[in-house]
């Protein structure tokens, strides 16, 4: 990425069990991450061996017992994904995509399934669920909101700054606006939302706002967020314009127009198969990524400091 400079990540999202696992065939194995005790028993002047074998090697009466576990665990994660990365690169193992990427490349071809790829560029996060949350509550906001100011008119009406018929107006406009929120069915739409979306947090990556459909799209696990999305959002905003890093492996398979159920002489299975297949249309055609969006499976996000 910067040569031999070194580069400072301040994680936002780290799929660790994802980096664990490609790291262990990396680096031909990876330090267990044990420490999830309140402290260590190791000893003042003992080495620590089993786990960490070659990260947290006690010298010179170093006391490991008063290491705060959840903390150390976390700074290891980080520093087996440096090591992740660079192996990445001297391997030629990662396409780095930013706005200096020449977009002619973009093409179907270019891409393959389980590629991995490295982009800077704009983040935008959508919590859905939290958006669904923010929904439901809408309602009782403003209900809130519509009774201050019902008590802000009555005021106004009593110190004689508007007419009794400025004052039935306004309250007929608050009436309206509020029934109007009733008529929306949120309830529905949140629903329907929900079994959409899930739990997951959207993801879209734009490398180069040049080029506003080429981006990867991507749904996170938001265990995997350092911050949680909703304070992420209150930072930011949903669209981050940061020069943010994002690591992920392209999702990419054969496009098949009309999957048809593969028998197996039981007619029950495939009769349930045949519907499973009809329902996972419908998903696709509300949720999936088409080309020349990409598909990716987010790894990591980092700015760089």
């Amino acid at each position: 990425m910067k040569g031999k400079e070194v580069v400072i990540r301040d994680f936002i999202y780290l799929d660790w069990e994802r980096v664990r696992s490609f790291s262990a065939q990396l680096l031909k194995g990876v330090p267990q991450d044990t420490l999830l005790d309140t402290g260590h028993e190791l000893g003042a002047e003992g080495q620590v061996e089993a786990g960490l074998p070659w990260l947290l090697k006690g010298h010179g009466g170093a006391d490991y017992r008063y290491f705060r576990a959840q903390s150390e665990t976390r700074s290891l994660h980080h520093h087996v994904y440096t090591l992740f990365e660079e192996e990445l690169d001297k391997n030629s193992l990662v396409t780095s995509i930013d706005d200096a990427f020449d977009f002619d490349r973009w093409t179907e071809d270019f891409f393959h399934d389980g590629q991995f790829v490295r982009t800077t560029g704009t983040v935008r996060l959508i919590d859905y669920s939290w958006i669904s949350t923010m929904l439901e509550a809408l309602p009782k906001m403003m209900s809130a909101a519509e009774h201050a100011q019902s008590l802000a008119l009555k005021q106004k009406k009593e110190s004689g700054l508007i007419t009794e018929e400025q004052y039935r107006h306004g309250s007929r406009e608050l009436q309206k606006t509020g029934k109007e929120i009733k008529d929306l069915g949120i309830h529905k739409i949140t629903e329907l939302i929900k079994q959409l979306y899930g739990d997951v947090v959207r993801l879209k990556l734009l490398p180069s706002r040049e080029h506003p459909n080429k981006a990867f799209a991507a749904s996170a696990d938001p265990k995997s967020f350092h911050d949680t999305t909703a304070a992420l959002s209150q930072k930011y905003g949903y669209e981050i314009d940061a020069g943010w890093v994002a690591l992920g492996q392209i999702n990419m398979s054969r496009d098949v127009a009309d999957p048809q159920p593969i028998p197996i002489g039981n007619k029950m299975e495939d009769s349930f198969e045949l519907v499973a297949l009809g329902i996972n249309n419908l998903i696709r055609f509300a949720s999936a990524v088409r080309f020349p969006a990409v598909s990716l499976t987010p790894i990591s996000i980092y700015r760089t400091c």
